[in-house]
């Protein structure tokens, strides 16, 4: 095998081990923060899907998050007792329901450590470049875009 190849080889291998470590310790990451808010690290997450996407029906929050409807429900239900999500008529069509983010609940409990780790993000960014950043991002949106695509067929294949 030519150095090139077995160089290429070597750095794909870890990037996998290391993106592989990355997975498990953003996980475990986000499991600490939800703690800290008094959630699960899943509720935490599904938390985040409303963040990123805004007020939606429990069915469209059931396909996004890939939770089985009734699933998707008992996580609504579970929200909506501590006031981190309601139930509103959708003012469009007034026979659909839809899940509505407590913003302000939201950031009261989990702000604080979220504020706390931007802080410490600005610092670690200083340490690369505006050229490595750049590559940084290119790596995240296109491993995301990968990512999601995984996760089509993965849900496909069942």
């Amino acid at each position: 095998m030519n150095k090139k190849k077995e160089d290429r080889s070597t750095l794909i291998q870890n990037i996998n081990t290391l993106s592989r470590k990355f997975s498990t310790h953003t996980i475990l990451m986000h499991q600490a923060i939800a703690e800290k808010a008094g959630l699960s690290g899943t509720d935490h997450k599904y938390i985040d899907l409303l963040l990123e996407h805004g007020s939606m029906t429990a069915g469209k929050f059931a396909e996004l998050s890939g939770l089985t409807t009734g699933a998707a429900t008992g996580m609504i239900d579970r929200l909506e007792k501590i006031d981190l999500v309601r139930r509103e008529r959708d003012p469009n069509d007034r026979r659909k329901v839809v899940v509505v983010l407590n913003r302000e609940k939201a950031f009261e409990r989990i702000g604080p450590t979220f504020s706390q780790m931007q802080n410490d993000l600005k610092e670690f960014y200083t340490a690369f470049t505006v050229a490595e950043l750049i590559t940084v991002e290119k790596y995240l949106r296109t491993v995301n875009e990968f990512t999601k695509e995984q996760i089509r067929k993965l849900n496909e294949s069942e």
